[in-house]
């Protein structure tokens, strides 16, 4: 079976160490993971992801901008969303904009599982 590609943008070395100790329970997905703005918009231009795992901002750029660019080349991309207390009503507006959610870091990170089945669930 073909793996679903995920891409998996975070600059913070917590996060980033919670998410892919979460990622290792999902072989299904072939993960790219990336901190730098210029090469992940150079990436979402060049190829299309299943799901998009972004921070809601990295230096030089917006996780809406990555969830726009990544809808842009496959509608079905599932946009999730990681952001700080202080960026909920940012996070909230990606959702309306068609992001498929959001994760409240830190504590939130633990639903990340939860929703990487669902979007197993619904997209297999």
């Amino acid at each position: 079976m073909e793996k679903k590609q995920l891409l998996f943008a975070e600059e913070e070395g917590y996060v980033i160490a919670r998410v892919n100790e979460i990622l290792e329970a999902f072989p299904q997905f072939e993960v790219t993971r990336l901190d730098d703005a210029e090469k992940i918009r150079a990436l979402l231009d060049e190829k299309s992801f299943d799901v998009v795992i972004t921070g809601i901002y990295l230096k030089g750029a917006s996780g809406l901008e990555f969830s726009f660019k990544a809808r842009e080349k496959n509608k079905e991309a599932c946009v999730i969303l990681l952001a700080g207390l202080d960026n909920v009503d940012m996070a909230a507006k990606a959702v309306k904009e068609g992001a498929f959610d959001f994760i409240i870091k830190p504590p939130g990170l633990e639903r990340l599982s939860s929703l990487l089945k669902l979007v197993t669930a619904l997209r297999p």
